[in-house]
């Protein structure tokens, strides 16, 4: 769960920059503007697994029963960044036509919890 609202967060601070009105239309365009809390949930426990159980390549899908928000999980790589494990994870999401792919870096820090780097 925590990992999700990382994303939120860094996609807060991304908005302060000088392309903050082509990343509001992008988000707003996105399918995670549609989705509701449990399929936020769904998003994070997925990105929670994955960094904790799957390896490398192996993709984790998730799908919503009550909305049609669905998508997949894959960590691409495991590596070592600053002293702290890191995993860089492929991240789908869709939501009835609208669908989206990005890559983001996670890293443990010193207490095990997965933070959000890039």
């Amino acid at each position: 769960m925590k990992a999700i609202a990382l994303l939120f967060a860094a996609a807060g601070l991304a908005l302060a920059g000088a392309a903050s009105g082509q990343i509001v239309g992008e988000l707003a365009a996105s399918p995670i503007s549609r989705f509701n809390a449990d399929d936020n949930r769904l998003l994070l426990g997925a990105i929670d697994k994955a960094l904790a159980d799957n390896a490398d390549g192996t993709t984790l899908a998730w799908k919503s029963e009550q909305t049609p928000a669905q998508g997949s999980v894959t960590p691409r790589r495991s590596f070592t960044a600053d002293h702290m494990a890191c995993r860089e994870l492929e991240i789908a999401t869709r939501y009835r036509a609208r669908s989206a792919q990005s890559v983001h870096t996670f890293c443990r820090d010193s207490a095990g919890a997965w933070k959000l780097r890039s």
